[in-house]
């Protein structure tokens, strides 16, 4: 077969642009770390990689929304405690008013005190945490509790996904707090009365119900301690598979850049090469003009 200066020319061409495409896509791999840049580059390596970045994302999704049931847990533990500080102090008022040495003006004075905490009671059943109320059950834009202690929510349960198939409950309708076994309300309320009336007998009563009262708000107290525990679990789960995931989508994408660079420098020698033995061939005509 009789080689003409066309098909020399031509195939003089063709390695060089050979040469250029390696280098170039050297050069990309090398500025973007990856090794898969486009499906076309490798596909079922693109294959694996859209598989891990599914993963990481299902995982990224479990894990904000572990951190709002975090949160929304944190809150209502806080809250609960702080009840609990009310109702202690309380307790306090009705043991000190109870004995013998309470005075007509200690009782009224101790009257204020309880008003004041029946008020900060309630303030702090009608909590809300992101412009939502959190012992309004799903009724999370209603207002629970009115002033009088009436309950306006429901009795629904707020379930978070932090897991494929593990949900976790956030919330717990106001009313199984603050009106379960005792009213927490009215107990305030019959402690203020009682007090105004100067009925020592009546003022120690309140006591036991006070106790009842804090047994029923260490109850939840305990439960939001533990799903506070269980979502810990999760987290630390989830953070533990976004590494190893990452560690293998890294492993499938992420270019070795020692080797690239190796491999750019011959790339590079290749195509000057190429284009050294164009010009020894071509003697300066074609090359010169194609540059």
């Amino acid at each position: 077969m009789r080689i003409t200066d066309a098909m020399l020319s031509q195939r003089v061409v063709d390695s060089i642009n050979e040469s250029k495409a390696r280098l170039g896509e050297l050069q990309k791999i090398l500025s973007t770390g990856k090794r898969v840049n486009k499906p076309s580059d490798d596909p079922l390596r693109i294959s694996s990689i859209f598989n891990f970045r599914k993963e990481l994302q299902e995982v990224d999704q479990y894990l904000r929304n572990a951190e709002t049931a975090t949160s929304w847990i944190d809150v209502t533990a806080q809250t609960l405690s702080q009840v609990s500080d009310v109702l202690n102090s309380a307790r306090t008022i009705a043991l000190r008013e109870s004995n013998a040495t309470s005075t007509p003006e200690s009782r009224r004075a101790s009257v204020q005190e309880v008003r004041n905490l029946r008020a900060q009671l309630l303030n702090l059943a009608n909590t809300s945490f992101g412009g939502r109320y959190i012992f309004s059950g799903t009724k999370t834009l209603t207002k629970p509790f009115d002033d009088n202690g009436v309950y306006y929510g429901d009795s629904g349960e707020i379930k978070v996904q932090i897991e494929d198939r593990q949900t976790v409950t956030i919330n717990v309708p106001g009313d199984e707090v603050f009106q379960g076994e005792e009213d927490i309300f009215s107990v305030l309320s019959d402690l203020e009365q009682a007090l105004n009336e100067g009925d020592t007998q009546t003022i120690s009563s309140q006591i036991g119900r006070i106790d009842r009262c804090l047994e029923q708000i260490h109850r939840w107290e305990g439960e939001f301690g533990g799903r506070g525990k269980r979502v810990e679990i999760f987290k630390s789960r989830l953070n533990d598979k976004m590494i190893g995931f990452n560690k293998l989508l890294s492993t499938v994408e992420d270019a070795d850049v020692i080797k690239i660079i190796i491999e750019l420098q011959h790339a590079g020698a290749a195509y000057q090469a190429a284009l050294y033995a164009g010009r020894g061939i071509m003697q300066y005509t074609l090359i010169d003009f194609w540059r």
